[in-house]
């Protein structure tokens, strides 16, 4: 299933964000994985809790950063397809 604006992502189930000291950055866990998220991907991921579309996320994105709304949601929908080809995300 491809990822539009209408796709409402989560993390799956046993995937969680948090800070990892160790490398000093925000990751995302899942088991015997470890991805380090730069500003961009964190900001991304702190929408993600199964009630946001990609369309109310990237506009909430431009907004906050004051971007083009619709260059951000290619972006969004870029992210949200490679945690969901990672297994990830859940769409």
């Amino acid at each position: 299933m491809p990822v539009t604006a209408q796709t409402i992502p989560a993390l799956r189930r046993g995937i969680r964000r948090q800070y990892d000291a160790a490398r000093n950055a925000h990751v995302l866990l899942a088991p015997e994985r470890v991805i380090v998220l730069d500003d961009i991907a964190l900001a991304i991921t702190e929408f993600f809790d199964g009630a946001r579309s990609v369309a109310d996320i990237s506009a909430a994105l431009a907004t906050k950063f004051e971007a083009d709304v619709a260059v951000v949601q290619a972006d969004v929908i870029a992210f949200v397809e490679d945690l969901v080809e990672k297994g990830l995300v859940a769409t």
